[in-house]
């Protein structure tokens, strides 16, 4: 009995002292390419699938350190082994899929099927074109089983008239008719009050949204532009 107490009480002082070097590590890299990038900050650094490297993900871009901070490899890394998997890509979703999962925990404006088989995160412009269309194709979303949770991104910025519209819209007594309304081209009457519209916009900025709509996905994928609703439910199906 005093052995096998003496064995796991050494057992997990190596594993603290791991953990304490490792956490070290860690702020060594991340002093080191703060340095080296003085105008961004790593959100997360983790030892990587690539031996003698971390993993670096600056919001969705993911990059890799090798474990003296000497090197920096900005590319795709592939398994081989692994049936070609893109393991760059594969933490690339996990990252977008945590942001999301974050922020939709709060309220979000909802269209298309009330028993969804499949529910994307839409990022949506109140002008945007294609953003009207999709938006104007709900139905047909519904009809294959899909639910869109729209987030606020107004592609030309906080200081914008689309960023005014879209803090209306929320701040309606009905979001889903001021939004449609909206995408109709009707004017919304201003309306202010606490609202999510500049997290929704950083979000997207974080995860890589560059254009609207932008459909993600549950798992974390990222589907720029717009899809109609045969093509999404066949994307959707297939994973």
């Amino acid at each position: 009995m005093l052995r096998t107490l003496i064995t796991v009480m050494s057992l997990i002082a190596v594993i603290s002292f791991a953990y304490a070097e490792s956490d070290s590590q860690v702020e060594k890299l991340r002093a080191k390419l703060v340095e080296a990038l003085p105008n961004f900050t790593p959100d997360t650094i983790k030892p990587s699938t690539l031996p003698g490297f971390h993993e670096v993900a600056y919001g969705t871009k993911i990059v890799y350190v090798s474990d003296d901070g000497r090197y920096v490899i900005d590319g795709v890394l592939v398994d081989l082994d692994d049936n070609k998997k893109n393991l760059t890509e594969v933490s690339e979703n996990e990252t977008r899929k945590q942001y999301i999962d974050d922020i939709n925990r709060q309220e979000s404006i909802r269209f298309g099927s009330q028993k969804p088989k499949h529910v994307v995160t839409v990022f949506t412009d109140i002008d945007c074109q294609y953003c009207r269309k999709l938006h104007n194709e709900m139905d047909q979303y519904a009809s294959y089983g899909i639910q869109v949770k729209y987030l606020l991104f107004p592609r030309s910025g906080l200081q914008s008239a689309g960023y005014q519209k879209s803090v209306s819209i929320w701040c309606s007594d009905d979001r889903e008719d001021a939004l449609t309304r909206a995408k109709a081209g009707e004017t919304v009457a201003k309306a202010e009050c606490d609202n999510p519209v500049t997290d929704h916009y950083e979000i997207g900025k974080k995860v890589g949204v560059t254009g609207t709509p932008a459909i993600l996905t549950a798992d974390g994928r990222l589907l720029p532009g717009y899809l109609p609703a045969q093509d999404l439910a066949q994307r959707l199906d297939a994973n």
